[in-house]
């Protein structure tokens, strides 16, 4: 699957190295392609922002929150391509901006022009991201979606990073995932857990 990844930082860069070592390819949706050239190795690429929407077969939304829609409304038109909304709507003194009636990722819905949005790699650090496997466990990651294709698309796309990955439901349901992604921040960063924790699913 050939993956345009909207933000270049710490997030996007970690889930496109993890996504070009399973096979796919990785193109940096980016303003200014030169400035990050050195991104641009074995299946990785740099395109501009448009060009790099355009060609792929879904996109990940991986910006600051403050960065967010600027950088979904500069893709355009997705043409009902899966979106990944990476995300969470953290404002001032961290506190989550949306929640209860409404979440970050039905903002990122409405904003993007026919995307098909999956809430998803928004609970963890990128510690996990890069390496999601506990001895015999893995991290989990929890998604929400309206498409039932792109759902299983983008757990596709968990599953070769590593993660055990489960549909938690609708798109609605990021109003659940967006706190649960502030808490895996409370615990790892302000509780002094560290950051090589993680979230798992047990079952009996």
């Amino acid at each position: 699957m050939k993956i345009a990844i909207l933000g270049a930082g710490n997030v996007g860069t970690t889930l496109g190295a993890g996504l070009a070592r399973a096979g796919h390819h990785v193109v940096y949706a980016v303003r200014d392609p030169a400035k990050y050239a050195a991104l641009a190795t074995g299946n990785s690429t740099v395109a501009p922002v448009s060009d790099a929407i355009a060609s792929a077969d879904a996109v990940i939304l991986s910006t600051p929150w403050n960065a967010a829609e600027a950088a979904v409304t500069s893709a355009g038109d997705f043409g009902g391509k899966l979106l990944i909304d990476a995300t969470n709507p953290i404002g001032a003194k961290m506190a989550l901006t949306h929640g209860h009636t409404d979440s970050g990722g039905e903002q990122v819905q409405r904003w993007a022009k026919n995307a098909k949005v999956v809430k998803a790699f928004n609970t963890t650090g990128v510690e996990n991201m890069a390496n999601p496997v506990y001895g015999d466990a893995r991290a989990l990651m929890l998604l929400a979606g309206d498409d039932a294709a792109a759902c299983e698309a983008a757990k596709g796309l968990a599953t070769d990073l590593g993660f055990e990955a489960l549909v938690a439901g609708p798109l609605d349901r990021a109003r659940f995932l967006e706190p649960f992604g502030r808490l895996w921040i409370e615990l790892a960063l302000v509780r002094g857990q560290g950051r090589n924790i993680a979230f798992g699913m047990l079952r009996r």
